[in-house]
């Protein structure tokens, strides 16, 4: 048994209280931070709105890849969602884009590449413009209360229509881009643009008839890259030998 501690007190005084060492308390992790009640969290940042550039490749790599529209549709269904299209809109277009005849995907010349690449193009920017103009109608429809499907196969009557035209127009750009090709390989790349002139002809038309234009950089012949034979529906140009002396158009 330990002998108790002595003290340096005067005798019979009583020794002082024993000082207990005093305890520190245990070191607690600093709280976590908090948001200040009533206070909603942080909102999440909206994703970036998508380029129309990126829905255009996006479009043109799906319908490359699918079979049919539901492989279009899996494709096509996170994008399109971001660009506001829904799965009922999606599925309808879908099915009327496997209705398109098969494009012609190769060219032996450069006009012919270029015709190709344009119409897989324009073909892509149709199936957005389609989905665009069915999701209208449907948010039409449900605004006002209307039959959601009876809306959706009459925005599919005006795109079946919209659609042919597309088409003749790929079918336009390929014949005149083979006639293009074809002069090419007779005269060289650098060709001369004729025109019919007459009462029909459009004012782009009658502009680039007589002037001269290379057959692998189509010219920009009423807003867009062209080539004669190809500028509108009822085109009715056509290539031939370079015109001595004419300028040549961007």
């Amino acid at each position: 048994m330990a002998a108790p501690a002595p003290h340096s007190g005067p005798p019979g005084a009583a020794p002082p209280p024993r000082v207990q060492p005093r305890r520190q308390p245990p070191k607690q992790a600093p709280p976590a931070q908090q948001q200040p009640t009533g206070q909603p969290p942080p909102a999440t940042p909206p994703p970036a709105p998508l380029l129309p550039a990126q829905l255009i490749a996006a479009i043109i790599a799906a319908l490359g890849a699918a079979l049919t529209a539901a492989q279009l549709v899996r494709l096509l269904a996170k994008i399109m969602a971001l660009a506001g299209i829904g799965l009922l809109a999606l599925r309808a277009v879908a099915v009327l884009m496997m209705s398109w005849p098969p494009d012609v995907l190769e060219g032996t010349g450069p006009a012919q590449r270029h015709a190709i690449r344009t119409n897989v193009t324009r073909r892509a920017q149709f199936m957005w413009s389609a989905c665009k103009r069915v999701q209208a109608a449907i948010a039409a429809a449900r605004s006002q209360g209307t039959p959601v499907l009876d809306a959706i196969a009459a925005a599919l009557a005006t795109e079946k229509r919209y659609m042919a035209q597309h088409i003749a127009a790929s079918s336009q750009r390929v014949q005149a881009s083979s006639a293009v090709d074809g002069a090419a390989e007779a005269y060289g790349n650098l060709l001369g643009w004729n025109s019919h002139l007459d009462s029909r002809t459009s004012a782009g038309c009658r502009l680039a008839n007589g002037k001269n234009f290379y057959a692998d950089r189509p010219p920009v012949v009423e807003g867009a890259p062209s080539l004669p034979g190809a500028v509108h529906p009822s085109c009715r140009c056509w290539p031939s030998a370079p015109f001595k002396g004419a300028p040549v158009m961007p």
